[in-house]
């Protein structure tokens, strides 16, 4: 008698709402290659200022500096003053922080218990930022209240692919946004002067501002693949054993 206990590998093929997630990825950079559609991307793109502006103002904190406030603005970008600390965590902290974000937000959410506890989790964080810094514009202030109501809600009344696609989709926007901010920062630090993350950091450390562009989106495009083949790899499963006789 022998018994045969080779662990069987799953066939794996994609799920729909992981298809999906793909085309609403694919869709979203689409439009933000279009310049009179790009509006229909703000309500995301204030969720990812906000979390940009939160990346730095956490960097300040961490580094020793007084953050004064975070503003986000109609248009969707933002601001964030920040008095001391270090410009070497500062200056990077915003794409990168959006960027760390949201593939956590994704890699946390391979089930639906996990994903409902990262949607509350990005919320408290970002009612945490409210309460914390951001003022000023008032759509600044409303997208942002307005997103941890959406946050909290889909976490509350999403089941099954629904709720998976919903945070899995808000995390792979955050990391897509900062892909195309990006290169929309790239654009900015090669054909001309205006202020900007790479260029901050460009000045601070004689590095050139491209580079800066450059490394930002390659990190964020790895965290991409990386955290979307963890939550969408199927756990081992063993086979019983088979007994020959």
């Amino acid at each position: 008698m022998s018994i045969d206990s080779k662990i069987a590998k799953p066939r794996y093929s994609m799920q729909p709402h992981q298809k999906a997630i793909l085309a609403a990825g694919a869709a979203s950079l689409a439009l933000w290659a279009i310049p009179y559609l790009q509006k229909l991307m703000l309500p995301l793109q204030y969720l990812n200022t906000h979390l940009h502006e939160f990346g730095h103002a956490m960097a300040g904190q961490a580094s020793g500096g007084d953050v004064e406030f975070i503003k986000v603005m109609a248009d969707g970008n933002g601001v964030t003053p920040v008095t001391g600390g270090s410009m070497w965590l500062i200056g990077p902290a915003g794409y990168l922080g959006a960027a760390l974000i949201g593939s956590a937000v994704i890699w946390f959410s391979r089930t639906e218990k996990s994903a409902q506890n990262t949607l509350r989790l990005l919320a408290f964080f970002l009612g945490l930022s409210m309460l914390l810094w951001v003022r000023g514009d008032f759509v600044g202030i409303i997208s942002g209240i307005g997103w941890i109501g959406a946050l909290v809600g889909a976490s509350m009344y999403l089941r099954g692919n629904a709720l998976l696609f919903a945070a899995q989709f808000v995390g792979l926007q955050q990391c897509l946004n900062s892909i195309q901010a990006v290169y929309t920062l790239l654009n900015i630090s090669a054909f001309s002067e205006m202020h900007s993350d790479a260029r901050v950091m460009q000045n601070n450390t004689g590095i050139p501002a491209v580079a800066w562009a450059l490394g930002w989106c390659a990190f964020a495009m790895i965290l991409v693949v990386i955290s979307l083949r963890r939550a969408w790899t199927l756990p081992a499963a063993r086979s019983k054993p088979k007994i020959e006789t």
